[in-house]
């Protein structure tokens, strides 16, 4: 199992400004509040996804894919370990999915150990940016990015089938902007960072990756002015998803740890921990990836709001107000704090 290191940055909408926030304290908000109805409504198909907190660690949490309706009542009551997790996937590995996160108290890295079938980080992404918007943090979204050292293209360079190539453009940015305008007519209709993915049926675009990848190139050899801050390829469609994505963060020199999730005098949230402490070149990347994409600390103060767990209590988008409905931990209804 590896331990993947990515730097993150939120990104105002009307503006289109990206910016540094340090997004923990509110994590630690949403996972600390009663909110139950909150917590509930993350699905992915008939599963469920959470995000706990890992007991006698101050930065690590579960981020839990499950159906099980005992699981799911242990994460609500925040009362579920490491073993249980461990023996409930030895039982039946179909119960649940859990990858560890770790969220950085200093700076704006987060840390995730992914098994096979498990949550991943861009799944990470989605669930928080699905957060921000059903609490009122709509105008506001996360963007992950890993960290890398120079990259090198030989690898992808030399696949031989690309039949999927995406790319990645900067909000604020030429091509951004030509795309915002001609599909809304508006420049900055707060669209955000765009992924533009070609995938013309039965065709080796080998020659085309190529030419894409030397024109518009992202390590700073060229000037690459129209905004582009990714470029990849994949011989294979999104079947084996996770690890097309493994293998393009492998080939881009992802900072990575070697983790043992078998090793029995040193468990996996104190193999994280220490791994994340130690790791030397995490600070010169994470100070690389600041100055790549001109981002700089911002106090916003709506987002200090979040801070705290209060907000978390009230502002839920949907909530089921029928008689039926079992309000007694203190979630109170959007209708109703709207009518107050």
């Amino acid at each position: 199992m590896k331990l993947r290191y990515f730097g993150y940055y939120l990104r105002e909408f009307d503006s289109q400004e990206a910016f540094l926030y340090n997004i923990k304290p509110i994590i630690d908000a949403f996972v600390s509040s009663n909110n139950i109805e909150l917590k509930n409504s993350f699905k992915r198909g008939d599963e469920k996804l959470y995000l706990t907190k890992i007991a006698a660690q101050k930065n690590l949490y579960y981020f839990v894919r499950t159906s099980d309706d005992d699981i799911i009542k242990r994460v609500n009551e925040q009362d579920i370990t490491v073993s249980e997790i461990s023996e409930n996937l030895a039982a039946n590995e179909k119960v649940a999915f859990a990858s560890y996160v770790y969220i950085c108290t200093e700076r704006q890295v987060i840390a995730c150990a992914s098994g096979m079938s498990c949550p991943r980080f861009d799944d990470l992404a989605d669930y928080i940016n699905e957060m921000f918007k059903k609490v009122g943090l709509n105008k506001y979204e996360v963007t992950l990015g890993a960290l890398t050292t120079i990259s090198s293209k030989k690898d992808l360079l030399e696949m031989e089938v690309v039949n999927s190539i995406y790319i990645d453009v900067a909000a604020d940015r030429d091509i951004s902007k030509y795309l915002c305008k001609k599909l809304t007519g508006s420049e900055s209709a707060g669209l955000g960072n765009l992924r533009i993915t070609i995938e013309p049926s039965g065709s080796n675009m080998r020659d085309v990756f190529h030419n894409i990848v030397h024109r518009h190139d992202t390590t700073g050899k060229s000037n690459n002015t129209d905004g582009i801050v990714q470029i990849g390829a994949k011989a294979k469609h999104d079947e084996f998803k996770g690890q097309l994505m493994d293998h393009w963060l492998d080939n881009e020199n992802n900072l990575t740890d070697s983790l043992n999730p078998k090793a029995k005098r040193r468990k996996l949230p104190d193999q994280i921990c220490e791994k994340f402490d130690e790791n030397k070149q995490l600070l010169p990347l994470f100070d690389a990836y600041v100055s790549n994409n001109r981002l700089k600390e911002k106090s916003v103060p709506l987002l200090e709001q979040y801070k705290e767990v209060k907000p978390f209590a009230t502002k839920v988008s949907k909530v089921d107000i029928s008689k039926e409905a079992d309000n007694d931990d203190n979630v109170v209804p959007l209708e109703d704090t709207e009518k107050a």
